[in-house]
């Protein structure tokens, strides 16, 4: 799997490249991209990080107190979150607590690199999303036995680099950017709410707030959603039957009879197993083809509308 690297400024760069040379002990089969070492003298540098950023399948970005305003970091972190969702990107904190982050990070899930446990769970997130991922418990001997090396060297950097001017958020500061969340967040409900009566008429609605910046709404209309909608509706409901984590890829065939079909790891092929009855339901509910395989095999399940799996 393909991982690209995004950094600003020297104790960026040296942070992501030690991350290059750290994640392949981990699981051998990853591939990290960092434009400092992995462009040759002579490349044309914008082509070439275009090129990566259209084929890697995870994205870290390694920030720092000086280089998180960054325009070339919120550039690239902008590029992949659009490329490969929000659940794929990862901010990947120097020198910082996750408090202290500002800015369009601050959507994404961070890592805060001085804990173990927070880099552990980047780790197991990065293997679960491989193409070939590492049994969970030889990962967790690998990462134990790697993460001295990693962590010491990030330390290095961190003494290296010259003491940040840039003081840490206030207390205030950070009630405020939440109580604003909050507030963005009933706005956009109120829409979406005004926006679903006005073409469904009378409807019953749920809505959920996961992560900032996250709404999800379903909605009971007396005329039948579209067929974009119906996919959506899917694939939200079917994250939440087999678990976010677990889904490696979306492919989605808007035809006459519409399929959506997942990529999963074994762990989310077991979890379909167990909510097999959840999901044929949602086949039926929006009348959806739902398949779902495993990364790890040829296993492959398939529901229908007013079928069971097959």
């Amino acid at each position: 799997m393909k991982i690209f690297i995004s950094w600003s400024g020297a104790a960026g760069a040296k942070c992501a490249e030690e991350l290059r040379d750290w994640l392949p002990y981990i699981n051998p089969t990853l591939s990290p991209f960092v434009s400092s070492r992995d462009i040759s003298k002579g490349e044309r540098g914008l082509p070439k990080i275009a090129s990566e950023l259209r084929d890697c399948a995870f994205g870290i970005v390694c920030v720092t107190r000086d280089n998180q305003a960054a325009p070339w970091i919120n550039f690239e972190s902008g590029a992949l979150s659009r490329e490969l969702g929000e659940s794929m990107l990862a901010p990947f904190l120097l020198d910082l607590d996750v408090k202290d982050l500002e800015g369009p990070l601050t959507q994404f899930q961070a890592t805060d690199s001085r804990h173990r446990d927070e880099v552990w769970q980047l780790v197991k997130s990065i293997n679960e999303k491989s193409d070939t991922s590492v049994d969970a418990a030889r990962l967790l001997v690998t990462f134990d036995r790697f993460w001295g090396d990693l962590d010491e060297k990030l330390s290095a950097i961190r003494e290296a680099a010259p003491e940040s001017e840039t003081p840490s958020r206030e207390t205030p500061d950070i009630l405020n950017e939440l109580v604003a969340l909050i507030r963005e967040q009933s706005g956009r409900i109120q829409r979406l709410e005004g926006a679903i009566e006005k073409k469904a008429g009378n409807f019953t609605s749920n809505y959920t707030i996961n992560e900032p910046r996250e709404v999800v709404i379903e909605a009971e209309s007396s005329t039948r959603p579209r067929l974009s909608d119906r996919i959506e509706f899917t694939k939200s409901e079917l994250s939440e039957l087999i678990g976010s984590d677990n889904i490696v890829r979306w492919h989605a065939l808007h035809r006459k009879s519409p399929e959506v079909e997942v990529l999963c790891t074994v762990e989310g092929v077991a979890q379909a197993r167990a909510n097999s009855g959840g999901i044929g339901a949602l086949a039926n509910r929006y009348s959806v083809i739902i398949t779902v395989e495993s990364t790890k095999d040829s296993t492959r399940f398939r529901w229908t509308p007013e079928e069971s799996m097959s």
